[in-house]
């Protein structure tokens, strides 16, 4: 048995005033006994039995009546698994990311998740209270509110074109139900239960809190998607050059899987050629020659019933080979790479005029003119005080000092472009900002929390980009390893602006503006001002980003779904526990659903009940206080005050 308005019970302490009143508050007569009336005595002591009795039930009649309204002001109910339910926090965890998007029949997945959550809310009470999470949408913020507000952010959800990680949504529904203030709390997991959705199996991140999944949802369509598209093998095409465009098809989920998908190749608004390409496989279509400018495509094959794999956006920029100049000895590894990109026809190295690019060794060349610099500091630290006049000279508000500690760490970062993923250092140098420079600087890769390549604008207004260590083999793994000549390519045709094919983001990712976008357009036509962080959040459309400056095209970047939305395999249902947590509670009919959240059910209310009872004991007690004779010995009693003598 509960209480829904506990502190009523309080009142109980009332049931005290009837019992004082029977036992200390009776009427003191006197006695009188003569022998004509002594008779009579014997004829009440026959009668004292009933009249103790009559006594002891008006009593208990009034006892109970008291303790029956006090148990209808509290709202007094029996546990049970119908009825209402005592008040609960519950956080619904909608998967609305790109796999909810199948057909299955003639219906959407995520029409049928979502009318699981609206027979949530139909059940809701105005006590409970809800907060909403999109897996397809993290970025989104979670509000609680009442089952009204809920349901309609329920309707408005959509299918977003991102991944979804159900894992992390349990661990952010897990700290918003420490947040509440209500005693019963549970989790409602709508989802497809991807297997690559959840991770890391064994965690169980809702720990002891009840989790109400749903499990009737069996993918039984075959699922033919688009896994990867790559320009020129990785390195951005050249003005006046053929392209190449490779294209990859999801593996065979089955050995009955043999289909062959069908594809298309568009490039600008027109097909470049087409293709047949069996499960698992590769194929690479020839694009012709284009002028300079932005080229923007995507290959397509043939719908299934989960639309949104089967297309994968690619975009570069068709560019002249930028002109680099190095100035003094940037070491070899780096001169053999330039050298190497220069007989490949990406770069072209001058000795004087204006360039593209200078790589400056120790500040060396800094006056020069050039449209973006790249400064590498030497390996002797000794020479560090000369660097650092020549940034001040150039009005690039950093310095470089020397460590005392020793160790090796390895660069990480949230924009660490994709040719310093992996690299660790031995040597690297502290860098820290001495001014107010004219924009804010933007770090891409650190070391232990500490900047080590930032990129920023000097006095003039010139892209400048600081490296923390020299690319020798004592300082980094990067010279030495196959990453080195993309990097010096990404320097000098990505980060400098000449175009390329940036680092492959996924829907869902934080894309990082380029310095000099102001805002950015989304795929739908949208348009954002790019704020302070430099960071554009909430992508979960697949297409094409165009960051600008004002009416200029800055820069394009192509956003497809990850890989793993297109794998629909669900996670075995032996590990849902291990997987989710220590009680899950698997729903695979829809109509079972209703009965299996809430799981603290209070069944219906009792004070109607009671106050009936009441009524009922006040009438009794009424006629049984009326109905009783005086007794002979009753009529014998003088009146108080007067003399009975």
């Amino acid at each position: 048995m509960g209480a829904l308005s506990p502190l009523f019970l309080l009142a109980a302490v009332s049931i005290g005033v009837p019992i004082y009143l029977h036992l200390f508050q009776r009427q003191e007569t006197r006695r009188l006994s003569f022998p004509a009336l002594r008779y009579l005595e014997r004829t009440e002591r026959d009668r004292a039995r009933q009249i103790r009795f009559r006594q002891f039930l008006l009593l208990l009649f009034r006892v109970l009546a008291l303790l029956l309204i006090t148990g209808a002001g509290a709202r007094l109910f029996f546990a049970g698994r119908g009825g209402a339910h005592a008040p609960t926090a519950a956080v619904i965890v909608l998967d609305n990311s790109l796999s909810s998007g199948l057909v299955v029949g003639e219906v959407r997945l995520l029409e049928e998740l979502k009318s699981l959550a609206l027979r949530t809310l139909d059940a809701a009470s105005d006590e409970d209270r809800f907060w909403l999470i999109r897996a397809g949408e993290p970025w989104l913020p979670a509000i609680p509110g009442s089952a009204q507000a809920t349901r309609q952010a329920v309707e408005d959800t959509e299918v977003s074109e991102a991944g979804g990680d159900l894992h992390a949504a349990i661990n952010r529904a897990v700290r918003l139900l420490e947040t509440a203030a209500i005693e019963h709390r549970e989790i409602h997991l709508l989802s497809d239960l991807q297997g690559t959705a959840f991770g890391r199996v064994g965690e169980a991140p809702a720990g002891d809190i009840p989790v109400v999944v749903w499990t009737g949802h069996q993918p039984e369509s075959t699922n033919r998607a688009l896994t990867a598209v790559v320009v020129g093998g990785g390195l951005p095409p050249l003005e006046g050059q053929r392209a190449s465009v490779t294209i990859e098809a999801l593996e065979p989920t089955s050995e009955a899987d043999t289909l062959h998908v069908p594809l298309r190749l568009v490039a600008n608004e027109r097909i470049r050629g087409a293709a047949t390409l069996p499960p698992g496989a590769q194929t690479t279509i020839a694009v012709p020659p284009s002028g300079t400018g932005w080229v923007q495509g995507y290959a397509d094959a043939d719908p299934d019933d989960l639309r949104a794999d089967d297309r994968r956006f690619f975009a570069y920029r068709s560019r002249p080979a930028p002109s680099v100049v190095a100035s003094g000895d940037p070491g070899v590894f780096a001169t053999e790479a330039l050298s190497v990109l220069m007989d490949a026809g990406r770069v072209r190295l001058t000795g004087a005029g204006p360039v593209d690019v200078l790589v400056s060794a120790s500040g060396s060349g800094l006056e020069q003119t050039a449209r973006t610099a790249v400064i590498v500091p030497p390996a002797d630290p000794t020479l560090l005080p000369a660097l650092n006049r020549r940034l001040t000279d150039a009005g690039v508000p950093w310095r470089f000092d020397a460590r005392a500690a020793s160790g090796e760490a390895a660069l990480d970062g949230r924009t660490l472009p994709e040719p310093l993923e992996g690299v660790r250092l031995t040597m690297w140098y502290d860098l820290s900002i001495t001014g107010d420079p004219p924009a804010p600087p933007r770090v891409l890769a650190e070391v232990d929390g500490q900047p080590w390549a930032v990129e920023g604008f000097d006095a003039a207004g010139r892209p400048y980009l600081l490296l923390g260590s020299p690319l020798d083999a004592h300082a980094s793994s990067l010279p030495v390893s196959t990453g080195m000549l993309r990097f010096m390519d990404w320097v000098t045709s990505e980060w400098a602006g000449a175009g390329g094919v940036p680092t492959e983001y996924v829907t869902g990712s934080t894309l990082p503006a380029p310095s000099a976008a102001t805002h950015v357009r989304f795929p739908s036509g949208r348009e954002m001002e790019i704020d302070g962080t430099r960071m554009v959040r909430g992508t979960g459309e697949a297409g094409f980003y165009t960051f600008l400056a004002g009416d200029s095209t800055v820069s394009v970047m192509a956003l497809n779904p990850p890989r793993r939305e297109s794998l629909l395999e669900p996670v075995d249902h032996s590990e849902l526990g291990a997987a989710i947590g220590d009680d899950v509670i698997d729903v695979d009919r829809e109509g079972s659903w209703d009965g299996a959240v809430y799981r603290v059910r209070q069944g219906p209310e009792l004070w109607w009940a009671f106050l009936l009872a009441m009524l009922l004991l006040l009438l009794g007690e009424s006629l049984m206080a009326t109905s009783g004779q005086v007794s002979p010995l009753d009529r014998l009693v003088p009146p108080e005050g007067s003399d009975g003598e």
